[in-house]
């Protein structure tokens, strides 16, 4: 299985993608809708959005199995998308209250918003060195 999953997938196209655009490509394939597909998929609207953002670490591999039943992956994307999974790195504007419309004269509860909207809602525990067995 190691050696199928090296040959689909070449370090060339992996290193330029990350998992957050990689998962939201392919639901929009099928799933136009956020909130219909986190309905489905049994998720928060804005954990999901987290996750597309990449604020949120990679879920746990059983919601990661339904969501490529959801939309329809072959079994190499749905390999892939694992392989991105274990390369996951934050987005940059994690834990930080960037944001395009914020200014040094923007109101401190926006800010509060904007940094609680870039807080990941849960540990990246799921995709760790431990997973990679």
């Amino acid at each position: 299985m190691n050696v199928m999953h090296l040959q689909v997938f070449p370090s060339t196209m992996l290193n330029k993608m990350k998992f957050n655009e990689y998962v939201k490509q392919q639901r929009l394939k099928y799933h136009k809708h956020l909130n219909k597909f986190a309905k489905l998929l049994g998720v928060e609207k804005t954990m999901w959005r987290k996750i597309e953002r990449g604020i949120n670490p990679p879920p746990r591999k059983t919601l990661l199995r339904k969501f490529a039943i959801l939309t329809n992956m072959f079994t190499y994307e749905e390999y892939q998308m694992y392989e991105l999974a274990r390369r996951w790195q934050p987005h940059p504007d994690t834990n930080t209250n960037n944001h395009l419309l914020l200014s040094d004269n923007s109101k401190i509860e926006w800010r509060d918003a904007i940094i609680k909207e870039n807080t990941p809602d849960y540990e990246h525990k799921f995709w760790g060195k431990k997973s990679l067995r």
